[in-house]
């Protein structure tokens, strides 16, 4: 089960997580080279995006993912 997304994560740990928070941080055009060490908050600042937006969005992405992960162990 992942984690939600805050804040103050950095995009390189969101990235990190699964592949599809990668995809989902390439759709709001984030420096995901150079930038990647930077925080969801700063990298939100630095696009004039609302964080909170970007956060609920992430955490959605979270919430499927873990739903299928536990469909899965329930059916093994």
């Amino acid at each position: 089960m992942l984690p939600e997304i805050n804040e103050n994560m950095t995009l390189k740990e969101i990235m990190d997580m699964d592949n599809k928070l990668f995809d989902e941080l390439k759709k709001y055009g984030f420096d995901i080279c150079c930038a990647k060490m930077s925080s969801l908050k700063e990298s939100c600042n630095d696009k004039g995006l609302n964080v909170d937006f970007v956060v609920g969005r992430l955490n959605n992405v979270i919430r499927k993912i873990n739903y299928i992960e536990k469909l899965v162990s329930e059916n093994e």
